[in-house]
């Protein structure tokens, strides 16, 4: 266990130091600083001064959402959510996790505040942010720079490393700083032959989701000054090259992204896969398209791939679940294979999002899918501020997972985290 925490609490402006985690006796229950201005990010970091009035309905949902989430945290700073692992094309929760802190939502959920503006020594929800990060630095084996807790894998270490990365880019904090070396460092040596990695640590086999999310962790770390090995990122890249479709497969368009390179049989090219694939190219600094040249392991050929990502962004949407399903969409809506949902529209929204900046075509797309994303997530929520999926489950009252998704994806726009920037 930590000795020390990141932050003492900032109680005059200006002030930051190191020592021992002590919550004001200012802080209420749902972890609010009741001297922050109301609102939830600081006046002087407010980005636009003539906000429209679709900005203040996203805004105020927002707000919402980061309310309930601060009224479930744990007393131990954590998120508790029932997740679990896909089989197949099911959702088996993890029994270790049952009812048990995930370090995996505890990350995303801080990340959810740090998306609004909020770090753990300003904004109105310092104080839930600080102690979410304390608990995530808690489950660090200090040793190996592994972070899990009751069982948890990679798709939770990378999300704790991106968020490292993230809060230390805007503290330069040394305590965090060492263990985002460490947690960098774990995913780098758990890359394997494939160039990619997949649930548990070294495993013979690989996975675009899980590729993603460590390509955008190394990408994070990097970012802030963490030593990551071109040729980690070259692999990577390759990896997610390969697992490009120059053709469809009779139900999807070309431009899709495969799950598993090893099981060619069963591509299984989805709308969240494709998500991933086109912000793990853009992770690892591709973000147009371009023709890759390779050496061929069976015939040792030297061969072209074009990786023509607008056929990608048409894939996305075509395939975007709200309109592919059709129906009313409203807080109880229950979208078929819904542990995709959020995970989707999360690297849907950042791929987008840095379409825009590759020309005119690019912004249109931008600003018809944010635009989309906005009406859509406004009806999907309840009315404590909660979103609700199959993964963190369908209680409004419980679910931290979906809330934070939410909250992250309407939030890119305001450019507060640099790994969403381009």
């Amino acid at each position: 266990m930590l000795r020390r925490i990141l932050f003492a609490f900032a109680l005059c402006a200006g002030l930051l130091a190191v020592g021992t985690l002590t919550l004001s006796a200012q802080r209420d229950d749902s972890g609010v600083d009741p001297s922050s201005p109301r609102g939830g990010i600081d006046t002087d970091v407010e980005k636009d001064p003539r906000p429209t009035s679709d900005d203040l309905r996203v805004k105020e949902a927002v707000e919402k959402g980061l309310r309930h989430l601060a009224r479930i945290q744990q007393n131990d700073g954590s998120w508790v959510n029932n997740i679990g692992n896909k089989l197949g094309d099911e959702y088996q929760i993890n029994p270790d996790g049952y009812g048990k802190p995930n370090v995996g939502v505890t990350a995303i959920c801080c990340m959810a505040f740090l998306a609004a503006g909020h770090t753990p020594d300003r904004g109105e929800f310092r104080f839930a942010v600080a102690r979410g990060l304390k608990f995530i630095m808690d489950c660090v084996d200090p040793q190996r720079g592994w972070i899990s807790a009751y069982g948890t894998r990679m798709y939770e270490h990378s999300f704790c490393t991106l968020l490292l990365a993230e809060v230390y880019g805007m503290t330069r904090d040394e305590v965090v700083l060492r263990h985002l070396r460490g947690a960098t460092k774990f995913i780098i040596d758990s890359q394997n032959q494939y160039g990619a990695w997949r649930y548990i640590p070294n495993q013979n086999e690989s996975d675009m989701s899980v590729c993603v999310c460590q390509l955008q962790a190394l990408r994070a770390a990097a970012n802030v000054g963490v030593n990551v090995p071109s040729g980690t990122i070259e692999a990577a890249k390759d990896y997610v090259r390969r697992s490009y479709r120059t053709r469809g497969n009779g139900f999807n368009p070309p431009g899709g992204f495969m799950y598993q390179l090893e099981r060619d049989y069963d591509p299984r090219d989805t709308f969240s896969l494709t998500a991933a694939g086109v912000v793990a190219l853009q992770s690892a600094g591709e973000y147009s398209s371009h023709t890759w040249t390779y050496r061929s392991e069976l015939t040792g050929q030297t061969l072209t791939k074009t990786i023509d990502l607008n056929k990608s962004f048409v894939y996305l949407q075509r395939l975007r679940p709200e309109a592919e399903e059709g129906g009313p969409i409203s807080p109880t809506r229950r979208w078929g294979h819904s542990y995709g949902f959020w995970y989707g529209h999360y690297y849907a929204a950042q791929a987008f999002f840095q379409y825009q900046f590759s020309g005119p075509a690019g912004e249109r797309a931008w600003v018809e899918w944010n635009r989309t994303n906005r009406i859509n997530f406004l009806k999907m929520q309840h009315g404590n501020g909660a979103w609700t999926d199959e993964i963190g489950g369908y209680d409004p009252d419980r679910n931290a997972y979906a809330t934070a998704m939410a909250c992250l994806i309407l939030n890119i726009p305001a450019g507060y985290l640099p790994v969403f920037q381009n």
